[in-house]
Order: structure tokens, then sequence, then C-alpha cells
């Protein structure tokens, strides 16, 4: 099961005053959905990388989840959810 979070109506990850935040919850939720026993290594590639967007926004419910996460993960796997995020965050300031 794959969920796909289209966040392009966000300029980066920390939200300006004036724009509508999605909550880290929703991040949280979206990355438990996907890393459940069954998950795919890319599924828990996408997870680690939602669970960073969330404990980059503060959420310490959102490290510890990412901490659990990684202990099911290859030191590879961890390593391509960071390179992920990498991207992510550069296309974001890329804007």
């Amino acid at each position: 099961m794959s969920i796909v979070i289209d966040l392009a109506d966000y300029r980066d990850i920390t939200p300006k005053e004036d724009e509508i935040r999605l909550p880290e919850d929703g991040f949280i939720q979206c990355a438990l959905s996907v890393s459940g026993s069954n998950a795919a290594a890319n599924e828990l590639v996408e997870a680690h990388k939602l669970l960073s967007l969330a404990a980059l926004r503060g959420s310490p419910k959102a490290r510890v989840e990412r901490i659990k996460l990684s202990r099911r993960m290859t030191s590879q796997q961890v390593s391509q959810a960071q390179e992920a995020l990498g991207d992510y965050l550069d296309a974001r300031s890329a804007r």
C-alpha cells in the first residue's frame, strides 16, 4: 500500500504565519500507516522521510517514531530516506 501526499501548496517545511499549516500528526499518521509490519522497503523509506519532516517541525512524537522505525530498517534504507528528505527540501527551497 502506498500513500501519496501532495504538498505542492506549501512553500517550505516551516509555514509562514499566513499559511495553513499541515499538522505534524498528519505526517506521523501517514508514516505509521505505510510502515506496517508488511511494508516494502520503499514504504519504510517514505515513512522515515515523513517522520523526519514532522520532526523538523518540532514534533517529539515524530522523533520517537522515527527511531523505532530506524531500528527496522537497514543502514542503506535510512541513507535513502535521508537523501529523499534532502532532495525534497532542496526542491522546496528552489521555488
